[in-house]
């Protein structure tokens, strides 16, 4: 019988992906809970986020922000352009509508229970955790 020894050494469970997998998946289920009356993603969330405070913004600059694909950048916002939250100016730039900027008013009091939710579970330490991670990896 042949042997397969380095896959029988191996240990998925030591996997750094698997466990960052994990830790996306535990945390999308908080999040998506609260946003489901909303029919928002998580992703559609970020982007109303970020073209709420940036004002203006480009695709391109909303892929890179949130480490997207320009593809899901782009499946996202024709969603939200379809609802009206956010609108193309000259010269390809993005802005938020007054219905978009209205509607994440109102998803913000879900997004802070839900942020409460996720400081619960990751308490003081894992938050943290998770900050210094995310700053080790962004360099």
């Amino acid at each position: 019988m042949e042997r397969y020894p380095k896959l029988e050494a191996a240990n998925p469970k030591q996997c750094l992906m698997r466990k960052m997998l994990k830790c996306n998946r535990i945390l999308n289920q908080v999040f998506r809970k609260h946003l489901l009356p909303y029919e928002v993603t998580n992703s559609q969330m970020s982007i109303l986020f970020i073209v709420a405070k940036k004002e203006l913004v480009s695709q391109q600059e909303l892929a890179d922000m949130l480490y997207l694909e320009k593809s899901t950048i782009s499946r996202n916002m024709r969603r939200l352009f379809e609802r009206q939250f956010l609108l193309k100016e000259k010269g390809q730039k993005i802005t938020m509508t007054p219905t978009g900027k209205k509607f994440l008013n109102g998803l913000i009091p879900a997004w802070e229970k839900a942020m409460k939710e996720a400081r619960l579970l990751l308490k003081e330490e894992g938050e943290e955790a998770l900050n210094l991670l995310l700053n080790q990896l962004s360099v």
